[in-house]
């Protein structure tokens, strides 16, 4: 099983910011890859959750899949958006980035190769 959560943090401590890491840990799997998300894009959410929800949907997830995948985000981290979970201290987008990959690795959406 691919550990899509530490692929996503080192990812993300190597230079590339919160979508494009958790999107590229994804992406590895993902015949349907596009262009990430740009973060605090709709709405200002949180890249890491943008880009979690764009390759749900490109792997052929459901609305309900989304809606799953905010709960468990919520959860852990109480917001969605970018501006609420860091609040006026940056520092934590390394735990988002990784909490976003693990759950998507977790929901059974990404299918890892034989």
């Amino acid at each position: 099983m691919i550990d899509y959560e530490t692929i996503a943090r080192n990812n993300h401590l190597g230079g590339m910011n919160c979508a494009m890491s958790v999107y590229d840990a994804l992406g590895m799997n993902n015949p349907n890859k596009t262009t990430p998300p740009r973060p605090r894009d709709n709405g200002g959410l949180c890249g890491a959750v943008l880009a979690a929800e764009q390759t749900i949907r490109e792997m052929g997830g459901s609305d309900e899949d989304i809606a799953e995948f905010e709960r468990r985000f919520t959860e852990k981290h109480n917001y969605l958006k970018c501006g609420e979970l860091r609040g006026f201290l940056s520092g934590k987008c390394n735990d988002y980035v990784g909490t976003a990959a693990a759950i998507v690795g977790m929901m059974g959406i990404m299918s890892d190769p034989e």
